[in-house]
Order: C-alpha cells, then sequence, then structure tokens
C-alpha cells in the first residue's frame, strides 16, 4: 500500500539517542558534505556567508548567494529513518531516502551539500532567521507551514497506526483509537491526527523514538506514524511493534525554502524533474524503498 506516497513526491531510542548526540557534538568541527553541521554559534550555518555573498547589499537572491559560497545547508532533525537518520556505523554522518536526494539537488544546482541537523520544532524557525537555506525533513505541507515557508513537493505519505507486537488489543483504524491512549512526536500532523481521535489521550514527545518506546513499554496502546517510517520499525524491531490497518491522511511532503525565494524554488523544482527524467529519483527511492 506504498503507491500513494510512491512516486509522488516525513531509531530505536537506544542507539539512535547516543548516535544524534555523537552527530551534534562531532559535527561542531566538521560541517562538511553528507555530514551534520552544528546548529549555534561561530556563524557555520548559511546566514552569515549567506550575508557575505550578497556584499552586505541585501540585493542577491538566496540562490545567487548559495552559488556564491559554492554551497547549500539543507535542515533536518536527522531522527527519523528511512527518510533522515545517523548512520549505525559512522554516527557522524546522516543516511536516508532525503539525505541522498538533497544531495543530488545541490549536484544539480551545481553546489556542494551540507545538512545541519536542529530540533524538529525549531526547523521552520531556524529557517525563518536563515540559519540555513532548506528544510527538508520529511515535513508535510501544511497550510500554517505555508504561512512561514515556502514548499517544493517531493513526496506524498499516507500515516500509519503502529501498536505493540501481537496488537493486544486488537487496534485496525483510527475508530479502534478512541478512548485509547496515543503517544506522538509534538507539533507533527501524526498529533493533529492523534488529537482528532474522539477520547484519546495524546502523550505528546519531542522525538519521535520516545513515543515508539512509550508503546514498547505498555504505558501507550498505540502511536501514529509516516507509513515508510512504520514500515521500517515494523521490519527491523518487529519483535516490537507491528504495524496494522491500511495507510490514512495521505499528504504531500516538501522542500521548504524562507518566503519569497522564487529563483529558488524554481531551481529546485528545475532539479527534482531532471532527477525524475534521467532515473536518479527512482534509484534512491528504490535504495531504500525497495520494491514496496
Amino acid at each position: 500500500m506504498l503507491t500513494a506516497w510512491r512516486r509522488k513526491g516525513r531509531g530505536r531510542r537506544g542507539w539512535m539517542a547516543l548516535a544524534l548526540l555523537a552527530v551534534l557534538l562531532i559535527a561542531a568541527g566538521c560541517g562538511g558534505a553528507g555530514q551534520p553541521a552544528a546548529g549555534t554559534g561561530g556563524g557555520d550555518g548559511a546566514g552569515s556567508d549567506a550575508g557575505d555573498a550578497a556584499g552586505g547589499g541585501g540585493e542577491a537572491s538566496l540562490l545567487d548567494e548559495i552559488k556564491a559560497r559554492g554551497y547549500m545547508v539543507f535542515a533536518t532533525d536527522g531522527a527519523y529513518p528511512p527518510m533522515e537518520f545517523p548512520n549505525p556505523e559512522n554516527p557522524s554522518e546522516l543516511i536516508g531516502f532525503d539525505i541522498d536526494l538533497g544531495k543530488a539537488i545541490a549536484e544539480k544546482l551545481g553546489v556542494e551539500y551540507r545538512v545541519e541537523v536542529a530540533e524538529w520544532e525549531g526547523l521552520l524557525g531556524g529557517l525563518e532567521a536563515r540559519r540555513f537555506d532548506a528544510v527538508m525533513s520529511s515535513m508535510n505541507i501544511t497550510e500554517e507551514r505555508q504561512k512561514s515557508a515556502d514548499f517544493v513537493q517531493y513526496l506524498e505519505m499516507g500515516q500509519m497506526i503502529v501498536v505493540p507486537k501481537g496488537n493486544p488489543d486488537g487496534i485496525q483504524s483510527l475508530d479502534d483509537l478512541k478512548g485509547k491512549v496515543i503517544a506522538v512526536q509534538i507539533g507533527t500532523t501524526n498529533e493533529q491526527v492523534a488529537r482528532g481521535i474522539e477520547g484519546a489521550t495524546v502523550k505528546t514527545f519531542q522525538n519521535f523514538p520516545d513515543a515508539l518506546q512509550e508503546v514498547a513499554a505498555g504505558r501507550a496502546d498505540a502511536t501514529i506514524l509516516d507509513e515508510p517510517v512504520a514500515r521500517y520499525y515494523a521490519n527491523i524491531e518487529g519483535d516490537k511493534y507491528e504495524y496494522v490497518g491500511v495507510p490514512f491522511e495521505t499528504a504531500p511532503v516538501g522542500i521548504a525554502v524562507p518566503k519569497g525565494e522564487d529563483e529558488l524554488v524554481q531551481a529546485i523544482q528545475q532539479a527534482l524533474d531532471e532527477l525524475k527524467q534521467d532515473g536518479t529519483y527512482d534509484r534512491i527511492y528504490a535504495k531504500w524503498f525497495g520494491g514496496q
């Protein structure tokens, strides 16, 4: 049932938490292509370099600034496999569908790819503050988010219910979640869905692995995740979780860029079109999602 998001268009608490910590610590001294760059201090993000590229006149577009400095900074929360997550064999490196696609887009633009890790709830705020050039973190395009950013769609994804292995409560649909305890990541469309369920107790967490852990520990009856992530965890931790029912609430997923940067929007869209035409998009898709 992945066809709804497949071509059209968001860790485990143990190793994921340690890996993310390693990412943030190691990246403070790195910031190279394919590695997380620290998001605070020192002018290492897009903001200070963007100002230098503009020559202080503020006339250059963001696309001009990116090309002048020679690299583009993408922001992500870095904890949403298989979309973006630390490489278990090298935690200072982020891997995933969004990472590979972001690198391919940067290559089409003729610049180096850089990635910066930030808290999920601070991604759009950081974009508005010009700390990075774009957000590529499996972010659903919503009317509320479009108030603060422009988007280029690159996927569509549905949501799925994840329950403890064995599905002790026999949950199969959103109706079955009425009166249940649901754990979700705060500030997500998953949370919006959960809060619309009659009588449900919604527990929110800064990171979705914590929500999953709540389910595994029996402190929540279910969680709601985007479809590829639900399938990923049911596969790698099948002794703890399973997904149930069919995908619902299919929504577009996009790359967020600062408001008014039309040239950058058009350049990213053109890059995506070319990646689909030359087969690169399909190869990246197959790498992370196989034939599903």
